[in-house]
């Protein structure tokens, strides 16, 4: 009799798992379905983002002398064209603003420059170091500064080790200094040259 209301049990248990199981797949391959659009979508945000902010740089320390954003377009080709010798004209430029709220502190709000093309905006970035007081940057969003700030440490320990490193866009690039690993080599050389075993 046990034996019976045991496999009694255990047929029933069984029917009633397959059961639930035929009415699961559906809903788990619509649950798959929709995990691979939220992905797709995921992706697609993200480069719309990227393709927003591809034309844009960000300046920091020009002073706060305007009265209006035409004000803030004047000081910003004089600035480009005097320091740098890059002719901008108005035109070439889309948006420009000043980031956050007006405060009391002496230290201007950085300036967001969006340009028409991404020409413009390659030019002023590979002559952005002969700025003394102004300090150039492209335009991330937060996910991307977050990633960059922390492999701000890998970077600083890459280069500790000699290598060539730098960051592009959210990503850390490596390049092994082969100039040191050669003189490494020779001075080996030499010193196997003057103490030979």
């Amino acid at each position: 009799m046990q034996k019976q209301t045991i496999e009694l049990k255990e047929s029933i248990t069984n029917s009633v798992i397959e059961k639930m199981e035929e009415k699961l797949k559906p809903v788990i391959e619509e649950n798959k379905n929709l995990k691979l659009k939220i992905t797709k979508l995921e992706n697609e945000i993200e480069y719309l983002k990227r393709d927003k902010k591809q034309n844009n740089i960000i300046v920091f320390g020009l002073e706060e002398r305007e009265e209006s954003t035409s004000g803030l377009i004047q000081e910003a080709t004089e600035i480009f064209n005097k320091v740098i010798n890059i002719n901008i004209e108005d035109y070439e430029i889309n948006t420009i603003y000043r980031i956050g709220k007006r405060t009391l502190s002496a230290k201007p709000r950085p300036v967001l420059v969006s340009f028409v093309n991404a020409w413009k905006k390659k030019e002023i970035m590979k002559v952005r170091k002969n700025f003394k007081d102004i300090y150039i940057t492209e335009d991330y969003t937060k996910e991307v500064l977050e990633k960059r700030k922390l492999l701000q440490t890998r970077l600083k320990e890459e280069r500790m080790k000699g290598n060539f490193a730098y960051l592009k866009y959210d990503k850390l690039v490596v390049k092994e200094n082969n100039i040191t690993k050669e003189k490494e080599k020779r001075n080996i050389l030499i010193a196997e040259k003057q103490h030979p075993s």
